[in-house]
């Protein structure tokens, strides 16, 4: 469910790393924390109100990272359209800045933020021809902009991203790829710095890593980066799911099935969440099972049978169902 390349549009609350006007900046905190929050709602209302204020184009590029999330979220494309306004809208109010103030490091990283999220949408949605021309165009600007300014962060989650997963894109787009002298020990490097000092892709780096870290049988790391982001943002699912996955890997299936529950009743409330709550419902019901807790596991499987579910959810609710004659047997 986690497209792991498409959380280029998660953004985190911090002090500003990089030159932002005054005026702009404001944003920033509550939108993100919104966002982080999945209170996607709120997010786009403030960021639209503070996009139409005084075309603010950090504001138009949070705009597209609240539409963009709550895709990822939901593992659901919601608004194509909408996307697709608000991605035209971000590129436009970067480009009137650079009109007004000239191209710097601040509107050359929105710029390559925005061409990035329309990559990772593309990409998301299976249009590898989109998604590659989009994403070039990101790593080209945001290679301009660590050229304007060698200590700007905010690049690192992106082309620490690109570079270690570069592997597996060349399935799908070795014609652009195959030349781009990336690997992984540069890609965790750039993604570490990223986590460490930047703004708009801080907490980006730091999810992206507490799965990497797993891949790289480095678990007390991820683990130390999941407690840390779950202190600040408790409830957020985009931490929750980074939780269940490690203690999944770690086999403490107890422990996941917590978390898939906490998960699954925040989906519950949800306009988009049904398909998920069928999903993380079920993931509890074979974590329980995993763990020898048969009782639980029964009980979540009833839930989902319960709830039912058409489309992509029809599916889980049969899964459930089968799950649940194996454990009465």
């Amino acid at each position: 469910m986690r497209k792991g390349l498409f959380i280029i549009c998660l953004l985190a609350r911090a002090a500003l790393a990089f030159q932002i006007p005054g005026g702009h900046g404001g944003i920033a905190g509550p939108a993100t924390g919104a966002i982080l929050e999945c209170r996607f709602d709120s997010a786009l209302r403030m960021t639209d109100s503070a996009y139409l204020s005084g075309g603010n184009p950090l504001a138009a590029a949070l705009h597209l990272a609240a539409l963009g999330m709550r895709d990822v979220d939901f593992d659901s494309t919601i608004d194509a359209a909408a996307f697709a306004r608000s991605y035209e809208r971000a590129l436009a109010a970067v480009d009137e800045y650079e009109r007004a103030r000239g191209v710097s490091a601040y509107s050359a990283t929105l710029r390559g933020l925005v061409l990035g999220m329309r990559a990772a949408f593309h990409l998301r949605g299976g249009a590898y021809f989109a998604a590659a021309g989009s994403g070039m165009d990101a790593i080209r600007v945001m290679r301009e902009a660590r050229a304007l300014d060698t200590a700007n962060a905010e690049v690192d989650f992106f082309l620490g991203m690109y570079d270690y997963a570069r592997a597996d894109l060349k399935k799908r787009l070795w014609w652009v790829l195959f030349w781009y002298p990336g690997d992984r020990e540069s890609g965790v490097r750039q993604l570490e710095r990223g986590a460490a000092g930047a703004v708009v892709t801080k907490a980006a780096s730091a999810l992206a890593l507490s799965d990497i870290y797993l891949k790289e049988g480095q678990p007390q790391k991820s683990r130390e980066i999941i407690y840390a982001l779950r202190r600040e943002m408790p409830r957020s699912r985009f931490v929750l799911w980074a939780e269940a996955k490690y203690y999944d890997d770690r086999k403490m299936y107890s422990r996941a099935a917590i978390v898939y529950g906490r998960l699954a009743d925040s989906y519950e409330k949800e306009a988009y969440g049904s398909y998920n709550s069928a999903v993380t419902r079920s993931r509890q019901a074979r974590a329980y099972s995993r763990a020898g807790d048969t009782a639980m596991a029964v009980s979540a499987c009833g839930r989902v049978i319960e709830r039912g579910g058409g489309g992509r959810a029809g599916g889980v609710v049969r899964d459930a169902e089968k799950l649940l004659e194996r454990l009465l047997k």
